[in-house]
């Protein structure tokens, strides 16, 4: 990929919660169509800032796309899938893209990566490979939460499966992508920890 692929950034992805929450919230009043219009206006427009500040993420295209799909098949066939298994569905979405994108010699996490690494080391085999790392991460998680929404719906434990061990292994597993890095520098290139570090307090 050329290395001036991310080299703007955006902060855009932080807000992606929002279009989920405005379909969980107007689906919980039926309004299921406006929930998906509204979810997909606002996904949209996250992509389309990214795009503008070259910096589009795989997983806001997926949640895009995701809603695009919700929001044709809710229209044409009522709410009653995603209304039912969306806690599952939508999960397994990511996860596919995921592993696929994985499969396919692209970790996705890298595209948050080169945001805040230099540029020189974007295409090295350690950068490379902690992101293989992070994503895999990433791509259990997203298959153990579209594991959970399955038993969530079979069991009828929405609540606790569906919902908050879901958001609990999505927040860990945010949680390690923003400790281990450091780790892993320091552990294979500490010449690399170093000069972050100096940056750090430059």
């Amino acid at each position: 990929m050329p290395e001036t692929t991310q080299s703007k950034g955006s902060n855009a992805t932080n807000f992606g919660i929002v279009a989920w929450v405005t379909y969980g919230t107007l689906g919980g009043y039926s309004h299921w169509t406006w929930g998906a219009l509204g979810a997909l206006v606002i996904a949209l427009a996250i992509v389309a800032h990214e795009y503008s500040r070259d910096a589009v993420k795989l997983l806001d295209c997926v949640t895009a796309g995701y809603f695009a799909i919700v929001l044709v098949t809710t229209i044409a066939f009522g709410p009653w899938l995603f209304k039912t298994c969306n806690i599952f569905l939508s999960w397994a979405a990511f996860a596919s893209v995921t592993w696929i994108a994985l499969f396919r010699g692209f970790p996705f996490t890298i595209q948050f990566a080169r945001e805040k690494a230099p540029a020189q080391i974007w295409d090295h085999p350690l950068f490379l490979r902690l992101n293989v790392i992070l994503t895999v991460v990433f791509g259990v998680m997203f298959s153990v939460n579209s594991a959970l929404g399955a038993a969530a719906l079979m069991t009828g434990h929405l609540l606790s499966l569906g919902l908050a061990l879901p958001l609990s292994l999505l927040v860990a597993a945010i949680a390690f992508s923003n400790v281990y890095p450091k780790r892993y520098f320091e552990r294979v290139a500490p010449q690399w920890a170093a000069a972050a570090q100096a940056a750090g307090h430059g």
